[in-house]
């Protein structure tokens, strides 16, 4: 039974911890920053709360993207508090969702993540989450028809605030499905103008070979990005590339080196791409591997290597094989 102290110091640890994810719903390096303090200071004010763990380890996931700390350091620092958590609470649900992340981050055993979420929907059928986080795996390992079962099974049990995450992140498995034209006209319908529906637009529109809509669409974009997020202007770049303007494409490029070389986050993924469409397989091949030593989990663009349209012409080299083989397929 829980003291007086303890039972107070447990609801401010909780309340630090509402606070916490509150301010990083929406992602930016003072979000995170100002998240990962207030995780610290639950932590701090009540050790014994798994749930202040389990956040932290993730804010810390989120460091490497927002605050460009070195992975070596996120994955210590994420990996420490998650063991932490998970010795409090080793039938967490949360926890296992980490476990999942941590594991791909840092093995790319695929097999291994989808038995763990698997446990996870074992403890609880009507999970969101986990439905949400099995399906993205699923996709990515090309069992496309599942996947979608699980996404709208996330849907139908999800709160509001995951309903809205789930629906954000429906654009990157259709897309890798080749479902272009469900992209173009479902994804994030109600929210046309959201900045993700024109990056998925722009990617859909280039599956679709319609480069010049796809470059107006990366344009709008980047206009309603100030903070010039580092994937989208990767992405961004692209659209140029396949257009054919390969000066504008070569200018965002030289900016995510720059980036890259002052130890800013830059995603690999979306470099290597850019290389690919302007036939650069020496540099495609580089950034590929620099992506699978610093892949991130679940997020990471790696996970659909396999389904991705623009290594089209890169999958045709010998070197293909052994990208596969080190990115855990």
């Amino acid at each position: 039974m829980q003291s007086a102290t303890e039972t107070v110091a447990r609801i401010a640890s909780d309340r630090l911890v509402v606070k916490g994810r509150a301010t990083i719903r929406t992602l930016t390096g003072e979000t995170v920053a100002k998240a990962i303090a207030a995780f610290e200071e639950a932590v701090r004010m009540d050790s014994t709360n798994a749930s202040a763990h389990f956040a932290l380890a993730r804010a810390h996931m989120q460091s490497q993207r927002y605050l460009s700390v070195p992975k070596r350091d996120v994955q210590a620092r994420a990996r420490a508090s998650l063991d932490k958590g998970r010795l409090l609470h080793p039938a967490s649900i949360d926890g296992l969702h980490l476990l999942a992340d941590v594991v791909l981050a840092n093995t790319h055993d695929y097999v291994c993540a989808k038995r763990i979420l698997e446990a996870a929907l074992s403890l609880d059928h009507k999970d969101a989450r986990t439905h949400h986080y099995y399906s993205q795996l699923l996709s990515g390992m090309g069992q496309f028809d599942l996947a979608f079962q699980h996404a709208d099974t996330a849907i139908a049990y999800a709160d509001a605030d995951t309903r809205a995450f789930v629906l954000r992140n429906l654009g990157r498995p259709r897309y890798m499905a080749g479902q272009f034209d469900w992209v173009l006209t479902q994804y994030m319908a109600s929210e046309r103008n959201a900045p993700l529906a024109h990056f998925y637009r722009s990617l859909a529109y280039g599956g679709l070979g319609k480069f010049d809509e796809a470059l107006q669409e990366a344009k709008t974009y980047l206009s309603g990005d100030p903070a010039r997020d580092a994937g989208g202007v990767g992405m961004v770049a692209l659209a140029y590339a396949s257009a054919g303007q390969i000066e504008a494409a070569r200018s965002l490029l030289r900016e995510l080196l720059e980036r890259d070389a002052r130890g800013e986050h830059v995603v690999e993924y979306r470099i290597a791409a850019v290389y690919a469409v302007l036939s650069e397989r020496d540099e495609a091949f580089r950034w590929l591997a620099k992506e699978i030593d610093d892949s991130d989990g679940l997020g990471s663009w790696l996970l659909w290597l396999n389904s991705d349209p623009v290594w089209k012409e890169l999958r045709k080299d010998r070197r293909w094989n052994d990208i596969q083989r080190r990115a855990g397929w």
